[in-house]
């Protein structure tokens, strides 16, 4: 019996039809998106900066097809529902430099001093509301401040977001282009 696999697809060894340092990592681009498996593991540059570093941020993703958001007209619970079972999940490492770092932890600081200060502002609009009517006017500019707060924090402290995720691969926006041009063009 023969070795040789006649189903085996031939073998090159030519170079220029070995996959590149980013194919091999399983890391790519398209358009200004990365594309990445789910195992990939990404080199020590900032994603924003571009710039070496030996700082990690582990990010737990999720992601679910945009369509869902329609079961909203439906229901709340419903959305919240299908949202927890048709999401798909992803944890990655990205590098991020000492400056984005600190953009980050202000970002966190200045949302979490927003919020607490609308809970304090509601706080003092109920406990005057009967030596004044102008404090309900307080209580509602709180809810704002705390709408404004919460979604402030959450925006700004996000460095990359997923624009879609499946069984095996991340799609994520908010890289840097000089990041973005060292990778292969995605192939899919």
């Amino acid at each position: 019996m023969s070795s040789d696999n006649p189903y085996q697809p031939p073998q090159h060894n030519d170079p220029l039809l070995k996959p590149s340092a980013g194919e091999e990592a399983g890391i790519w681009r398209q358009g200004k998106l990365l594309v990445m498996r789910k195992t990939a593991v990404l080199p020590d540059r900032c994603v924003k900066s571009n710039v070496p570093t030996q700082r990690k941020l582990k990010r737990n993703l999720t992601w679910h097809h945009p369509a869902i958001f329609l079961s909203i007209l439906i229901s709340l619970c419903i959305y919240i529902i299908l949202a927890l079972i048709l999401s798909k999940k992803a944890t990655i490492n990205i590098g991020l430099s000492d400056p984005w770092f600190a953009k980050r932890r202000r970002a966190i600081i200045i949302g979490w001093g927003t919020v607490l200060a609308s809970i304090a502002m509601v706080i003092g609009g109920i406990a005057m509301v009967d030596q004044n009517d102008a404090f309900g006017i307080l209580i509602l500019a709180g809810v704002v401040v705390f709408i404004g707060g919460a979604i402030y924090g959450l925006v700004g402290a996000r460095m990359v977001s997923p624009t879609k995720i499946d069984d095996n691969f991340v799609w994520l926006k908010g890289v840097h282009p000089d990041y973005l041009a060292e990778y292969p063009i995605w192939p899919g």
